[in-house]
This record gives C-alpha cells, sequence and structure tokens, in this order.
C-alpha cells in the first residue's frame, strides 16, 4: 500500500519546522483574522514586505483595498508605512475588486517599472478575516516558493529575523479610482462594444462584495438587462462568507433567473476573483462554463502559438477536459494539471506560455497585455463578457453545456471544519486510505511531472496526466485538501459518472469527518 504524504506542502513543511513561530502567511497570500494579530504584528508584517520590495530594487506601490471592515484599518497601516519609508504610493481608497487592482498596478507599472502591487482582500472568507494579495515586478504575484528570492519564502524570513526598514526619505501619495479605465480595457479586450450584448439578461448576485458595481456598469454598458442582487458593497456580508460556490448559495439567483425567463446568472465572491455562471437550472461547473469562453479566445489565437495550452486543477471534470480538447481551430488545445493556488497556477502559467487556466473553485485565469506588459491573472469582465457573448451568439449554447453537465455527477465542493488542524489531518489520511483500500482507487498527489498536487487525487477509470484523460466505465474522480487560508477545514470535491457512484462515495467522505467530530462550514 502506497504511503501518502499529508505535509508535502512548502507551508506545511514549515509549519511542522517552526511550530513556535506565528505569522499571517499563507501559501498563496496573506490571510488572518481580524483579532489573531496585534497591530504591531501586522505593523511588523509590512515592515517585512517593505524590507523585500527594498531588495528588489522596488521604488512605487499600488494598494488598494475591497470592501471588507477590517481593510480600512489595514490599508492605513500600509500606506503610512510606506511613505515613511520612502515608497512613491498610488492608492484607490473606494473598495474595487481583485482583478480591478491587478489592472491598476499593470497601467502604473507602464509608468513606473518598478511596481509592486498590494491588494487588501481576503476573498472569500467570512467576515472576520483580512488579508493582502501581493505583485511584484512586472504585476507578477507572488507566494510561498513562488517569485523572485522565494517570495513570501523570503518575507517570512525577514519577519523572523532582525532586519530593519530603512527610512532615507519620504515618498509620495496620489489617490486615484482605475474603474473607468479598467472597465474599456476589459471590454476592448473581449470585444465587446457598447450595446453588443443587448438581448440579454443577467442575475447578477455579488454577494455584497466590492466587484458588483464595475460589472454591473460594464453589463450596463454592453447592453445587457441586469437584475442585481445584494450588489451594494458592505463588509458585514449580511448573507455569510460570500462565496458563490458554496451549496445553496446561488440559490435565490436560479429562483430569479426562473422567473425572468431565459436569464444567465452570475455569482461572483467578496473580491471579485471567482465566478460561477448558470440559469434557470442552477449552477455549472467551472469546467462546462469555460467551454464557450475557451472557443472564443482559441479563434482569437495565432496559430503560430503551436498548442493551447490550459492549465487545470484536479477538480475540473474528465468530460469537460474531453470537450476542450474537441474544440476545432488551427490551435489545438492542451490541458496541464496543476494544483490549487492563485499565485503557483500563474507562475506555472508564465513558465510554460499557456493561454488560460481554469479552477473548478471558480477562478479563471488570462494572458492579458497592456503596452508591453504581460499580465497572468483574473479579469472577472472580460471572462463573464466571453461568456455572455458566445451566448449571444449561439443561443443553443446552454442547452449543450447542461447537456454536459447532467450527463455526469458532481458534488461541488463540500467543506468541513474540525476542532483542530490534527483532526483534519487525520481524516485526510483516513479518506486516502479508504479510496486505496476499499475502492481500489489510484491515490495520487503528484503529477507525472512531479508537481505536488497539494491534496489528494483519487480516481478509477481515467488518467489526469494523459492529454486527454481516458473515460472508461462508471468512473469517478475526488480531490481532498486541507484550506490554506482557513483552520482546521477539509475541503473536498467529488464528480462521478453517474449519481449512484458519486452520491456513495461523498457520504462516505461525510461519514468520516464526522466521526472526527468535523461539521459541514461553508
Amino acid at each position: 500500500m502506497a504511503t501518502i504524504k499529508l505535509f508535502e506542502t512548502t507551508e506545511n513543511n514549515w509549519r511542522l519546522k517552526k511550530m513556535t513561530e506565528r505569522d499571517p502567511i499563507k501559501t498563496y497570500d496573506a490571510r488572518w483574522e481580524e483579532e489573531e494579530f496585534s497591530d504591531k504584528e501586522i505593523r511588523r508584517f509590512f515592515e517585512s514586505l517593505l524590507i523585500y520590495a527594498e531588495q528588489l530594487d522596488i521604488d512605487s506601490l499600488t494598494i488598494t483595498r475591497d470592501a471588507r471592515l477590517g481593510a480600512g484599518k489595514v490599508m492605513q497601516q500600509a500606506i503610512e508605512l510606506a511613505i515613511s519609508a520612502g515608497f512613491n504610493v498610488y492608492a484607490c481608497m473606494d473598495p474595487i475588486s481583485t482583478p480591478m487592482s491587478y489592472y491598476f498596478t499593470m497601467e502604473t507599472t507602464t509608468y513606473h517599472p518598478g511596481t509592486m502591487g498590494l491588494t487588501i482582500t481576503a476573498s472569500h472568507n467570512p467576515r472576520e478575516y483580512i488579508g493582502l494579495k501581493v505583485t511584484v515586478p512586472p504585476v507578477q504575484a507572488i507566494g510561498l516558493d513562488s517569485g523572485p528570492l522565494g517570495g513570501f519564502s523570503r518575507i517570512r524570513e525577514i519577519y523572523h529575523s532582525s532586519e530593519k526598514l530603512k527610512t532615507s526619505h519620504r515618498g509620495n501619495l496620489t489617490v486615484t479610482n482605475p474603474s473607468e479605465k479598467y472597465i474599456a480595457f476589459s471590454m476592448s479586450e473581449a470585444g465587446v462594444k457598447e450595446s453588443s450584448l443587448e438581448g440579454i439578461t443577467v442575475v447578477l448576485n455579488s454577494f455584497n462584495g466590492s466587484a458588483g458595481p464595475e460589472i454591473f456598469r460594464s453589463l450596463q454598458i454592453a447592453g445587457a438587462k441586469i437584475i442585481p442582487l445584494q450588489l451594494v458593497p458592505d463588509g458585514y456580508f449580511p448573507a455569510g462568507a460570500p462565496n458563490p460556490i458554496s451549496r445553496g448559495k446561488m440559490d435565490g439567483a436560479i429562483a430569479e433567473a426562473a422567473k425572468a425567463g431565459g436569464a444567465i446568472v452570475i455569482g461572483t465572491d467578496g473580491d471579485g476573483d471567482r465566478l460561477v455562471f448558470g440559469d434557470s437550472n442552477g449552477v455549472l461547473d467551472a469546467g462546462f462554463s469555460f467551454l464557450p469562453i475557451l472557443e472564443t479566445l482559441i479563434r482569437k489565437q495565432d496559430a503560430a502559438r503551436g498548442e493551447g495550452r490550459i492549465i487545470y486543477d484536479p477538480k475540473i471534470s474528465p468530460l469537460a477536459l474531453y470537450q476542450w480538447s474537441r474544440i476545432a481551430g488551427k490551435t489545438p488545445v492542451r490541458p496541464f494539471p496543476f494544483r490549487n493556488g492563485h499565485s503557483q497556477i500563474k507562475e506555472y502559467m508564465r513558465r510554460i506560455d499557456a493561454l488560460a487556466a481554469v479552477e473548478e473553485s471558480g477562478h479563471f485565469y488570462h494572458v492579458l497585455e497592456s503596452n508591453n506588459i504581460r499580465l497572468y491573472a483574473e479579469n472577472s469582465i472580460f471572462t463573464i463578457l466571453l461568456f455572455l457573448k458566445a451566448v449571444k451568439n449561439q443561443p443553443e449554447m446552454m442547452e449543450r453545456l447542461w447537456k454536459f453537465q447532467k450527463s455526469i455527477f458532481t458534488t461541488g465542493e463540500f467543506n468541513f471544519k474540525f476542532p483542530n488542524d490534527r483532526e483534519r489531518d487525520r481524516a485526510l489520511g483516513i479518506i486516502s486510505k479508504y479510496f486505496e483500500d476499499e475502492e481500489k482507487a489510484k491515490v495520487a498527489t503528484h503529477t507525472k511531472e512531479k508537481i505536488d498536487l497539494g491534496g489528494i487525487v483519487v480516481s478509477i477509470g481515467l488518467d489526469f496526466n494523459e492529454k486527454v484523460p481516458k473515460i472508461t466505465g462508471k468512473w469517478f474522480s475526488g480531490y481532498f485538501r486541507s484550506s490554506t487560508n482557513e483552520k482546521s477545514i477539509l475541503r473536498a470535491f467529488i464528480t462521478a459518472a453517474d449519481s449512484e457512484t458519486g452520491g456513495r462515495l461523498e457520504r462516505k467522505v461525510a461519514e468520516i469527518c464526522r466521526d472526527l467530530d468535523g461539521v459541514e462550514a461553508e
């Protein structure tokens, strides 16, 4: 029997070695509960970040925030410290989305090549969380062991060292808002003109996150009819954690689409970099939602690219991967498996010259350019407009996608919270052993290229390492991992050829979790 090593990620290795050292740094960004760290500790974190910036010869910062209650205080700390350390700061103090923050940094980098981007957000997490996403020139996302000098790994070293921030002179502050430029750029890149989406109705639920107004504005310009839900940014998040992929979260939007007749449903998270698509039938898996988007992207590509390399995470349906590969065009599609993780995925896109990347959690990554600066990141307006344009041009598109969706079983992501990390990791081990011993499934933690998948992949009847997975018999696939930014959370996802198999496996995983005092979580 193979031994599954549950602590192979950089973050977990560090946790085992540094049990006595606390810091806000996670695998892909920084994330913490508001009361978890003192003001002094957060100040030290920003000092460490700016020392890292000095080591990269960075002289300018963009600083943005989403709608979270704790974002203002953290932003104030970051701005004051950066100016006192001599950095030129370009700040948008209005709540905006993370994708807009990336655009803002790209635009600023055009004039100031040594620009670091700081985005204050905790994404889809509950309201008590706050955090920070970081890019370095030229708009490159960093994470643990990802980015120059090791990215957040280097920042963590500095945090726990005695290194001090230099303060040679006082910097300058410029306050602006890039919303209109961002919307215009995104619409231009998507090839969507004013009023070109007339006839399309959209039910938009932004869960009181920061992206709602900017998405609404772009759809309004494009001519779509919009039925907004929870549109006003509100850091209290009255509907709970702003995560559209959580079970039941989109039920209200789906009901509104049924009333409207023929409406498209779109949901986004707290900082607007996570999307779901659907209609009155429900919410589509991201792998199927990406199909019309990918068809449009492939048509735009020059055949000289050779192949359209698309990165996907282990939760993407094998049937979706198969349909991707059948897209007709001069540029053949080739899927590449990779683990969950924003900064690492973007770095892998850069490394293999990928056209796009998709996570079943609702993250759609693109390659966008402006003034010879290439950005690998989410742009939710761009993604939404490509999807809607395809639906308008091909009226049968939604029916086609639902035909695929309804031919398989998918749990969606279901989560369990445990009393502590130890019990969560015990559950992961028992789940792995069950699938290997009882289901006789393949169990993997790495791809064929030795890339750590960041969790446990179990499967029967398919092979994720094939260019196009071979789907045979009563296949199934599952992906189980620990959350990288919330304490003691186990994230689970199962997809299968039929509901009998998938439902049975879902019940078994839930039983294992409950036996170890796990309770269902958002």
